[in-house]
């Protein structure tokens, strides 16, 4: 007999190995979640969405790209400095396979950040999806935001970029055993990272979602101010221009997305922890952001990462 929707949401989506977040008054099983936030803190909330043949190939896994989906959402709450406090996850299936398959990824990535999951939704569709609603917490008015850098401060990079785009490339030329491959397949959200940026008081941060290029011109002209971006900085750098060369790195740190490293802006007497991040480049007055290499400023053609382009 096919199991009714009902059974596969109870089977699925239910764990039993953590108890419930405080901030949860009244979780998954009714209409809607309940939610108190405690005196004095803020509530930060995000929405993503993923689907297939746009944000993973048609031959990828779907537990690993549920896996993704749902850390890529986390990725939010690093980079506003949240503390993340629980999800909500529409799955949309071609068949109760799919829907078993994505559960499965999806619930190990909450089990892996301890992450309670608040509600959400399942139906058939003509292709596989998933959106992902995190909610997340943090004392008020101390959220880094886009809009924060001022034309003295510095920028600094936490994580890699353009590693996942290279291990993407990799998988779709049928190199699926590709040394950047491991980049693609997982994504790690940098969630305590962000909340230590937050209380050593940085006050800008972005994700590295769109590419490095397009995400750090959002900070520009949030925040009005210019960038420059020295590009052989970023971590990585040699090993990505003894894999494909000096252009294609080049090509791949500007406009490689998914990454999920944490670009962010902080004056000189910020104090960061040792092996946190690395300095990349400055902020300056006036508009637009440059990448520099090796201290020239240098053009690179292709734009970042556009749904409708």
């Amino acid at each position: 007999m096919q199991e009714s929707e009902f059974s596969l949401i109870n089977r699925l989506f239910t764990r039993t190995d953590s108890s419930r977040n405080p901030f949860t008054r009244l979780g998954i099983g009714d209409d809607a979640s309940i939610h108190h936030l405690e005196p004095g803190m803020e509530l930060v909330v995000s929405t993503d969405s993923s689907l297939q043949g746009v944000h993973w190939p048609d031959d990828f896994p779907l537990d690993r790209a549920a896996d993704r989906a749902v850390c890529s959402a986390l990725s939010d709450m690093a980079a506003m400095g949240a503390e993340t406090l629980c999800i909500w996850l529409n799955v949309m299936a071609e068949h109760s396979r799919a829907v078993e398959r994505m559960a499965q990824g999806a619930m190990a990535a909450l089990k892996r950040y301890d992450v309670e999951l608040a509600g959400g939704d399942t139906c058939r569709s003509a292709i596989n999806a998933l959106s992902v609603s995190v909610a997340g917490q943090l004392p008020e008015g101390t959220a880094m935001r886009r809009d924060s850098a001022v034309s003295s401060d510095n920028i600094w990079l936490a994580g890699r970029v353009g590693w996942h785009a290279l291990g993407l490339q990799q998988w779709l030329n049928g190199r699926q055993d590709g040394a950047f491959v491991p980049c693609f397949e997982v994504i790690t959200p940098l969630l305590q990272t962000g909340i230590k940026l937050r209380q050593a008081g940085v006050g800008c941060c972005i994700d590295i979602s769109d590419g490095l290029l397009q995400d750090v011109g959002h900070i520009a002209f949030a925040s009005g101010v210019g960038m420059d971006i020295e590009i052989t900085s970023v971590p990585g750098w040699e090993l990505l221009c003894q894999a494909v060369g000096e252009d294609s790195a080049s090509a791949l740190v500007a406009h490689g997305g998914e990454d999920y490293a944490l670009l962010f802006t902080a004056p000189d007497d910020v104090s960061l922890p040792d092996k946190l991040a690395v300095c990349i480049g400055h902020c300056r007055s006036g508009k637009g952001v440059s990448l520099l290499l090796d201290g020239e400023k240098t053009d690179i053609e292709k734009a970042g990462f556009d749904h409708f382009r």
